[in-house]
Order: C-alpha cells, then sequence, then structure tokens
C-alpha cells in the first residue's frame, strides 16, 4: 500500500467517522426529544386525573360528557404525543442501523502500510543502496 493510497484510506476512514458521530449525534437529539415527550404526558396524564378528581368532588359523580368535555385537549395532545414516539422510536432504529451499517467498512491496518518510493524505479533504489553502503565503509 502506497502513501497515496494511506492518505485516501486516512481520508475516507475520517469522513466515515464524521458521518458516524453526526448519527451518533441525531440519535442523542431524538432520545432528549423523547425524555421530554414522556415528561409531557405524564403531565397531561396527572392533569387529567386532577380534572377528574376535580369533577367529581364538584357534583360527587363523574358525567362521562361533562368529563370528556374538561379533559378532550390533553386526550388529544396525548394521541399526539404517543404517535410522535412511534415516529421517535423508528427513526432511532433507522440512525442506529445506519451506523452499524458503515462500521463495517475497511479501515487501514498498519500493518498494510509501506513507504511509497518516491516514484523512482528499482534499478535507483539498488544505486543509493550501494552508495550508502561505499559512505559508511569510508566513515569508519
Amino acid at each position: 500500500m502506497t502513501f497515496g493510497n494511506i492518505f485516501d484510506k486516512l481520508k475516507s476512514s475520517t469522513k466515515q467517522a464524521a458521518d458516524q458521530m453526526k448519527l451518533a449525534g441525531r440519535i442523542a437529539g431524538l432520545k432528549v426529544e423523547r425524555s421530554t415527550q414522556k415528561a409531557e404526558r405524564e403531565r397531561l396524564l396527572k392533569e387529567i386525573g386532577s380534572k377528574t378528581f376535580s369533577i367529581y368532588s364538584k357534583t360527587k359523580s363523574l358525567d362521562s360528557a361533562t368529563l370528556e368535555e374538561e379533559i378532550i385537549n390533553e386526550l388529544n395532545h396525548i394521541d399526539r404525543i404517543d404517535k410522535r414516539m412511534v415516529e421517535i422510536e423508528e427513526e432511532i432504529a433507522q440512525l442506529q442501523s445506519e451506523i452499524l451499517h458503515t462500521e463495517g467498512k475497511e479501515v487501514v491496518d498498519a500493518d498494510e502500510v509501506q513507504e511509497s518510493d518516491g516514484g523512482k524505479d528499482e534499478d535507483e533504489d539498488e544505486d543509493e543502496d550501494e552508495d550508502d553502503k561505499s559512505s559508511r565503509k569510508k566513515k569508519k
């Protein structure tokens, strides 16, 4: 593997890592949104319970028409949250699948690295080796 190939693989690996980080960031953002949606859903359920109890305390009964009128907005909001939660889970699963898919791509192994000859042919390399040997002998 030449230095140029190593550089190309390094560049490719860097891009792959950046892409994975982008996906991981998106997943983290979706998980935050999921937590926010869950908290809002819990708040709405408490609000429904509070309104229901308030109606019962005043009338000592629960009329379904009155109850529905009081809590319909909260129920509709919970339905929207539940639908969004399904979308979030699907999107997280899709992004995790993409990360797993990109992790299998080839990465440069250090054992494959070989230095480039800088465009010299083999005869020039042999001449240089002989020159190096003779210069070392002269120095001794």
